[in-house]
């Protein structure tokens, strides 16, 4: 009678039994050489891919592979992101910083850079433009207010006019919209208010007193740097072909006005634009006639975008400027009656044939319909 169990006495068993023993031992050996599937201290993960049974064969698996993450701010020479241009270190690397960009709308998003952080580049990773200024306004050292823009060089510029050959007190007066009576006792000028090429003139006149602007005799139109051979008489060609027939006027502060010119209005009077008058329609050659009695205190092309410019002064408070004409018929000094012909119609700058009447009181631009007369 056999002593053995019988599941051992079954026959195969012992066989069976061997086997499994020899597994563990294998298994036992395997484990003493085991290595981890992913080193911690390198920059790659690299493993030996699994064989596949399929259908009996053993296949090579296909090793998958980590998609790469570029940098959305890393850029090319040209400007642009590449996939040449991306990094292949792995989210992790001491090489990655992380910082928040701003998007359009207002959107925030955190982009993932590669390349060593540096104090030099901006919030999505690139490098400031050389000798780029800040954002907030200009550094005091250069003079310019970050309000205006406008260096203080500038401004100093702005309160002052150089005179040039030809300029007279009126025509300076009229170019920075100050009264020219103003300007001459700003400047402490005396009679005769003489002025010379390359003279300063100081163009603030805030600490000038309106008693002695009152007390102002009348200042002749002196040419600086010319002779004036006006006698104060009336042009003889002014009175040949001044305005004939009924004329409507209008009665204003003591002065009665007409229409300067004959035509319809193109364009009306704005304070705040850039038209401080009006424009009146007409051809080439067509008469321009005073408005009101005067004398001729500028008549050249001395401001620019004026073209050939005549101004009057009506009295010590008014004038008026009659701008674009093709030529001239009365000089600086003289005298002139309401409806005289004192220029020839001109082109304006948009090429249309036109004349450009403005009228200032104490200095000021002043809608010229409140002087005109209805028609």
């Amino acid at each position: 009678m056999s002593l053995l169990h019988p599941a051992i006495a079954r026959p195969g068993y012992r066989h069976r039994m061997g086997l499994a023993v020899a597994c563990a031992l294998w298994l036992a050996g395997c484990a003493s050489d085991y290595q981890a599937p992913m080193d911690d201290r390198s920059s790659a993960l690299e493993r030996t891919p699994p064989l596949i049974v399929s259908n009996g064969q053993e296949v090579p698996a296909t090793p998958r592979r980590r998609a790469e993450v570029s940098a959305s701010g890393s850029n090319t020479a040209g400007g642009g992101n590449t996939a040449s241009g991306a990094s292949t270190s792995p989210v992790g690397a001491s090489t990655t910083v992380v910082r928040p960009a701003t998007l359009g709308g207002g959107i925030s998003r955190t982009t993932i850079s590669r390349s060593p952080a540096t104090g030099a580049q901006s919030a999505t990773g690139a490098s400031p433009a050389a000798g780029a200024s800040p954002a907030a306004g200009s550094s005091p050292a250069t003079g310019v207010s970050p309000a205006t823009g406008v260096s203080s060089a500038t401004g100093a510029a702005a309160r002052t006019h150089t005179v040039a050959r030809g300029d007279t007190l009126y025509s300076i007066a009229w170019t920075h919209n100050i009264d020219y009576r103003r300007l001459a006792l700003a400047n402490n000028l005396a009679a005769p208010y003489t002025i010379y090429p390359g003279q300063q003139l100081n163009l603030i006149d805030s600490g000038v007193s309106e008693s002695a602007v009152s007390a102002m005799p009348d200042i002749p139109a002196s040419p600086a740097g010319e002779l004036t051979g006006s006698t104060g008489q009336r042009p003889q060609a002014a009175i040949d072909a001044r305005r004939t027939g009924s004329v409507n006027t209008r009665q204003i502060d003591g002065v009665s006005w007409q229409w300067p010119a004959d035509g319809r209005m193109l364009s009306v009077f704005s304070e705040s634009g850039s038209n401080r008058g009006v424009d009146i329609a007409g051809v080439q050659g067509q008469a321009v006639y005073a408005a009101a009695d005067g004398d001729v205190v500028y008549a050249g092309t001395g401001i620019q975008g004026a073209g050939n410019l005549v101004i009057l002064r009506h009295s010590a408070r008014h004038l008026s400027a009659y701008m674009y004409n093709r030529g001239m018929v009365v000089g600086e000094g003289d005298r002139v009656r309401a409806g005289d012909k004192i220029a020839e119609m001109g082109t304006g700058p948009n090429g249309r044939d036109m004349l450009h009447f403005e009228v200032r009181v104490d200095g000021k631009p002043t809608d010229p319909v409140r002087f005109l007369p209805s028609r």
